[in-house]
């Protein structure tokens, strides 16, 4: 049976505590391989779902630390699949640890999807990649300051990297932005930058029914009343529609050990005045999961980042790319700068640098944090370089019946903004949604507020929420749709 708590507006039970493995018993003989505690296996099959009849079982018991342990294990298992190295072709290799492009750099970039004026999205398995607004802007050449044997401008094996903002237009001058927001800037002055990706099902809804130019959008509205994409069904494990968000950092061969990063080759722009495409190797330091699911109408999301973002040890010894030895430092906090702001826009220094001091509002939970140390030394005995990443959070929906609340609801309209009581109630990566992590302050004042209440609370990021606000079932990228000129 499930209550309702009337302190935090959640579906609690009787119990919260993780049972033990040997306690877990006949009552979840629907998930007979579900051990909370135990690594999650490391496979390239992207898992559909969860368990639909385990996730009801630990509902109806009440047990919601239970059943948000199965999304978690869940998300891991999505995230190593999603990182899972590929060959040339695209097919998975035999080994987590081998050598090559993960597996969602095989997706398709929104920007090839959703290009100027509607025009129609790059073919899905084509080798070379269209690049930003080249109808409108002339294409830079690559300086020849890169490295040798780069992949060639436009080639799909290099990142062409660009803004991830859902509502702004792609363009050279704002192409480190945040979403909704600002730029934020590692620890020697260098800017992060963002890619966002669909896979195969998404890319084919939008491709036949032309959603990518606003004309084909607005006939399927129309049509059908509105958009829905395709779940992912744990039977069968029937993939539905998976978007990723990526966040990178350009690394220094004299300053970062690139055996601590998944790297890329990427292009980025260098220069305002006379921009020129520049070639550069970055690091993954933020990486994002939004996966529409039978069980979760409002979508499963999680978070994953780099374990050197915000805080290190820094006795800790590296050897950089080019030999050196030095400390670990934080790539995007300063740990000696205590009295410095956080999370918030900085003004460049008196050397024209900018360093965003970075923090995550929301502790990684100390249930959480210990599946991650499980997941980090299994994959660093299988020799891969996620064992350097850890998972923040993930939000899935305990009641997806539950419609949204507004107005005077209170915690309801700050938590609840998407239905479906999400848990985790707040999600925000630290380098993806910097500026979001606001802390206390009236509810009525947090960033895109829909309540009445002038209550003090605690706010910080949701993706959930989010991503709530948009017309088109959760998804921001389909506001990219462009009209066609008439003819």
């Amino acid at each position: 049976m499930r209550i309702r708590s009337e302190r935090h507006g959640l579906l609690v039970g009787a119990a919260l505590v993780v049972a033990a493995v040997s306690g877990i018993g006949a009552a979840f003989a629907a998930g007979p391989d579900f051990d909370p505690v135990a690594p999650v296996p490391l496979s390239a099959t992207i898992p559909a779902d969860v368990d639909p009849t385990l996730r009801d079982a630990l509902l109806e018991k009440g047990d919601l630390l239970l059943a948000h342990r199965l999304f978690e294990r869940q998300q891991w298992a999505a995230f190593v699949a999603l990182n899972w190295p590929t060959d040339d072709s695209g097919a998975p290799l035999a080994a987590v640890g081998d050598d090559g492009d993960p597996a969602w750099s095989n997706w398709i970039e929104t920007y090839q999807v959703f290009k100027p004026k509607g025009a129609e999205p790059d073919p899905w398995d084509g080798r070379h990649r269209s690049v930003p607004l080249a109808d409108a802007v002339q294409k830079p050449l690559p300086d020849d300051t890169g490295p040798v044997g780069y992949p060639e401008l436009g080639h799909r094996d290099a990142r062409l990297l660009h803004n991830l903002s859902s509502t702004q237009k792609l363009n050279v001058a704002t192409e480190t932005d945040q979403a909704f927001s600002f730029s934020v800037f590692d620890q020697y002055g260098r800017p992060a930058y963002y890619e966002s990706l669909i896979n195969k099902v998404e890319y084919d809804l939008i491709v036949d029914n032309k959603l990518y130019e606003a004309g084909g959008l607005a006939n399927y509205i129309a049509k059908n009343g509105k958009l829905t994409f395709p779940a992912g069904s744990f039977e069968g494990n029937t993939p539905g529609a998976i978007e990723v968000k990526v966040a990178w950092r350009v690394l220094d061969p004299a300053m970062d050990d690139f055996s601590r990063y998944l790297t890329q080759p990427a292009y980025v722009v260098s220069g305002s005045d006379d921009p020129t495409w520049k070639a550069v190797t970055v690091g993954l330091v933020g990486f994002h999961i939004a996966q529409k699911t039978e069980t979760s109408p409002q979508w499963i999301w999680s978070t994953f980042e780099h374990v050197d973002n915000v805080t290190v040890n820094r006795l800790h010894e590296i050897t950089t790319a080019d030999g050196t030895k030095r400390r670990l430092q934080a790539s995007f906090n300063d740990a000696e700068c205590e009295w410095c702001p956080v999370n918030v826009p900085v003004p460049p220094d008196e050397n024209g640098v900018r360093r965003t001091q970075v923090t995550r509002l929301v502790p990684i939970p100390g249930e959480t944090a210990a599946l991650n140390a499980r997941m980090r030394a299994v994959l660093a005995e299988a020799g891969s370089k996620l064992q350097y990443y850890e998972m923040i959070g993930v939000q899935w929906p305990t009641y997806p019946d539950m419609q949204p609340q507004r107005g005077a609801a209170f915690p309801g309209s700050v938590v609840n903004v998407s239905g479906g009581e999400p848990l985790m109630q707040y999600l925000a990566n630290s380098v993806m949604e910097t500026f979001s992590q606001v802390g206390n302050r009236p509810a009525d004042k947090l960033p895109r507020s829909v309540t009445t209440s002038d209550r003090m609370t605690f706010g910080t990021g949701s993706c959930v929420a989010c991503h709530s606000a948009s017309p088109y079932d959760f998804s921001w990228i389909m506001t990219k749709a462009q009209p066609r000129p008439a003819e």
